[in-house]
Formats: C-alpha cells, sequence, structure tokens
C-alpha cells in the first residue's frame, strides 16, 4: 500500500503536472462563462432589448478556450514524458545489484515488459485520462452552477440527484471492476512475453518449437482477449446505468417544468435554446463518473508497474550452502561464506570454481557479487544484452569477449573478474588468447572462473 501512495505521489510532484491541471481548469472555466453570456443573450433577445454586448463577449469566449486547451496538452506531454523518465529511473535504481533475484523468472518476465512496453503505455493512457477526468469534472460541475444559477432552481436539483444516483452505481461497481482491471493487466503481461519470444521461435524453423509457442501463445491470447472483452462488458452496462440516472431526474423536472407553464416565456426560450447545452452537461456528468468508475481501472494498471519495483525491493533469502561439492582452486567449499573470506584476502591471482552440474557454481559467483558489491564485475554465460562503452556486434563472439574483457581492465575499481563459463561456444584459438589474457588481468586482480 505504501508503495502505491508513493508511486501516485511521484507522478503528481512534477512541475509540468501543476501546468496542466491549471490550464484545464483555465479552459474550463472560460467555457462554463460562456454560458451566463448565451443565457443572457437570449433572455434579452426575447425581450427586444439591446443584446450586442453579451454576443461579442459570447464570441470572445467561445474563441479564447482554444488557447489554454491546446497548452495544456503540450504540458501534458512533457508531464508524461518526465513521469516515464522518473519511473524508470526508479525500476532501474531497485532493480540494481539484487542478484539473488537474478534467475526469477516470472519477476524478469514483468520487468522487462514493463519496462520495455507496458511502463510508458501505462502512464500516458493514466495522464491523458487524468486531463480529461479533470476537465470534465469541471465542464460538469462549472457550467451546471451557471446555468443552475440563471434556469430554474429545479434544475439543479435534477442534477444533484443524478450525481447521487450515479455515486451509489460506482459504489456498487467499484470492487468488481477494479479486481477484473487487475486481472486483465496481469494477463497482459504475461500475453506480451510469449509475443516478445516470436523471433527465435519462427525464424529458426524449428516445426516443434513453432508449434509449442504457438500453443502457448494462442492459449494466453484466449485467456487475455476473452477477460478484456469481459471487463468492457461490464463497463458499458455500468456506463448505461449511469446514463440513466444522470439523465433520468433532468429529463423528468424539465418536461414537468414545461407541461406546468411553470416559468414566462423569456425563460422558456432560454431553456430551450439551453436544453441542447444542458443535455451536453448532463452527458459530461455520465460520462465523468463513468470515468471515476475507470478509475478504478486505471489505478489497477499503474498498481501492476508500482507492485512490481516492490518485489525488486523485498528481501529474499538465498541458500548460503552448495547443493553438491564445489571446489576452489582444490578446495573444497561448504558454505559460500568461506569463498568470500578466502578471496577478500587476496590482492590478484587466478581461482576456477569446478563441480557437477546442478552443484552451485553460478549461485556461487551470484553471492560473490553481492558479496564484492561494485568491487566485482560478473560477466554470466549469456551476456549479449550488457551494454558497453563500445559496440562489438560487428566482432565475432570471441573477440568480443576479448573486447569486453579489456574494457573491464581498464577500471580501476574493479578488483574482482566474475566469470561463468567463458569459454562456452568458443574453438580452441580464441580460448587460448582470452587464457592468455587472464593470465596477464590476474596479475593486478582477482579472476574467478568457471570453466565450460
Amino acid at each position: 500500500m505504501q508503495a502505491e501512495k508513493y508511486q501516485l505521489r511521484d507522478i503528481f510532484r512534477h512541475r509540468h503536472a501543476l501546468w496542466t491541471l491549471g490550464l484545464v481548469s483555465i479552459h474550463q472555466s472560460i467555457v462554463a462563462g460562456s454560458s451566463y453570456f448565451l443565457t443572457r443573450l437570449i433572455e434579452l433577445f426575447q425581450r427586444g432589448e439591446k443584446f450586442e454586448g453579451f454576443l461579442l463577449a459570447y464570441l470572445v469566449m467561445m474563441l479564447i478556450p482554444y488557447i489554454p486547451g491546446c497548452l495544456s496538452f503540450v504540458t501534458l506531454q512533457a508531464w508524461v514524458n518526465n513521469a516515464h523518465r522518473a519511473l524508470t529511473e526508479r525500476l532501474a535504481n531497485a532493480a540494481y545489484g539484487v542478484t539473488e533475484k537474478t534467475r526469477d523468472a516470472r519477476l524478469q518476465e514483468a520487468v522487462e515488459s514493463i519496462a520495455t512496453r507496458n511502463s510508458f503505455i501505462t502512464i500516458k493512457d493514466y495522464l491523458f485520462f487524468v486531463h480529461d477526468f479533470v476537465g470534465f469534472l469541471l465542464n460538469s460541475a462549472l457550467s451546471m452552477l451557471v446555468l443552475g444559477l440563471l434556469l430554474p432552481g429545479n434544475l439543479l436539483i435534477g442534477y444533484i440527484v443524478g450525481v447521487a444516483l450515479c455515486s451509489l452505481i460506482i459504489l456498487s461497481m467499484r470492487k468488481a471492476i477494479q479486481t477484473r482491471s487487475t486481472a486483465v493487466e496481469t494477463d497482459f503481461v504475461s500475453y506480451s512475453d510469449m509475443l516478445s519470444r516470436i523471433w527465435d521461435n519462427t525464424t529458426l524453423g524449428n516445426r516443434y518449437n513453432f508449434l509449442s509457442w504457438t500453443h502457448k501463445r494462442q492459449i494466453l491470447a484466449s485467456r487475455y482477449y476473452e477477460a478484456s472483452n469481459r471487463l468492457m462488458w461490464r463497463k458499458q452496462l455500468s456506463n448505461l446505468a449511469l446514463a440513466g440516472a444522470a439523465l433520468g431526474p433532468t429529463i423528468y423536472l424539465v418536461a414537468h417544468a414545461v407541461a406546468n407553464n411553470s416559468a414566462d416565456s423569456a425563460l422558456l426560450a432560454a431553456i430551450f435554446v439551453s436544453l441542447t447545452r444542458i443535455f451536453h452537461i448532463l452527458n459530461s456528468l455520465s460520462t465523468l463518473v463513468y470515468q471515476v468508475l475507470e478509475w478504478s481501472s486505471m489505478n489497477a494498471r499503474l498498481r501492476m508497474l508500482s507492485d512490481t519495483i516492490c518485489r525488486l525491493s523485498q528481501v529474499t533469502t538465498s541458500s548460503a550452502f552448495p547443493r553438491g561439492e564445489i571446489y576452489l582452486n582444490g578446495r573444497l567449499i561448504s558454505h559460500f561464506g568461506q569463498a568470500a573470506a578466502m578471496l577478500s584476502e587476496k590482492g590478484q591471482g587466478r581461482f576456477t570454481i569446478k563441480g557437477s552440474n546442478g552443484s552451485g557454481k553460478s549461485t556461487l559467483l551470484l553471492s560473490l557479487k553481492k558479496r564484492f558489491s561494485d568491487a566485482a564485475h560478473l560477466i554470466p554465460t549469456h551476456h549479449g544484452k550488457l551494454c558497453w562503452s563500445d559496440s562489438f556486434h560487428h566482432l565475432s563472439t570471441g573477440q568480443w569477449t576479448l573486447a569486453q574483457l579489456r574494457e573491464v581492465a581498464d577500471r580501476p575499481d574493479t578488483k574482482y573478474l566474475l566469470l561463468d563459463e567463458w569459454d562456452a561456444n568458443l574453438d580452441p584459438g580464441n580460448t587460448q588468447e582470452i587464457d592468455r589474457m587472464l593470465d596477464q588481468l590476474s596479475a593486478q586482480k582477482v579472476v574467478i572462473e568457471i570453466r565450460h
């Protein structure tokens, strides 16, 4: 819960948020004010009095709102960009150094999905939703306030009754929609992760892998599409109920006022001409309360981002003991702390970790990385996605590994070099060249390696 509150506060903390909401408020205040001049214009015209001043004011107030309205979208985009930058930096900082979670496949799936796809879409949708919601809120409330002061009071009463009925509907539907929205977002993360595997499972032409991927993709697709369809049905049925609750009371009161001739002709003329505006406001109310319902869905999507960051921050207890016999330069290691103590006393040297498959050799490297922190540099078996100061993609695998080792060797703050099966998939020539380089490096640094 604390993480969610912090996430919301983090999103609304940007200076562009204040600019955006301020410009929306100015825009809607001018639009609402135009109703006053239009109503007065109609009344004066109906009575044969001078109306030119109100006509001019109305025309001016129809033009001016475009300026703050357009500017609000410019500041809104800046708000989206800054909020996304802040979230990705927070996600990266939360993930940095959590070596004990490196092999958590589900967490990796969630983090990569959020970082590459979901975060920008979710934040953009959320902030555009906030922009529209504030606009509808001010448009509906301010416009109805102005018309309620100018037209018969029972119209304002009808508006208030509509708000009350809509509030009851929202309270009854909110929890169910929020729960379904969270489930849909979770299904989308799993589905998008499966879609991201399209390249390897199609281009290689392995029919077994392709059929397996297709089968899993279809299952996840059906689950996501069906869940999102059910959610939309529930939302739109709620929307119909909200529309009836918002429009019904005012329709009754307008019809009742006209049927009983309870207003003079000038005011009735103003009501007739304002009917389009009144029902536009009521439709805005219906949309507004629907968006209040939608707010639960949007918060559920945003909570997915926050919850993933929380999972990165949660303490994970991993075993400090190997699962089989592990040797460090021929010495049996019974506890990972024992290896760390041995190596922390060394200023240089080359150490080889040996053991059977599944004994915990890679886990030992991760434990050492956690222990030595920034003084150690870990290069895993599969390191194609690691970023370096130069691009090595034009090099062969062996030359690529050599270039990376040279770059690490030039860093004076790196005391420990941790290598997980660096010789996998290398030809004998490259293996010998890298082996010689590691011998040279071990004169200055502590080289700890798992050999293939």
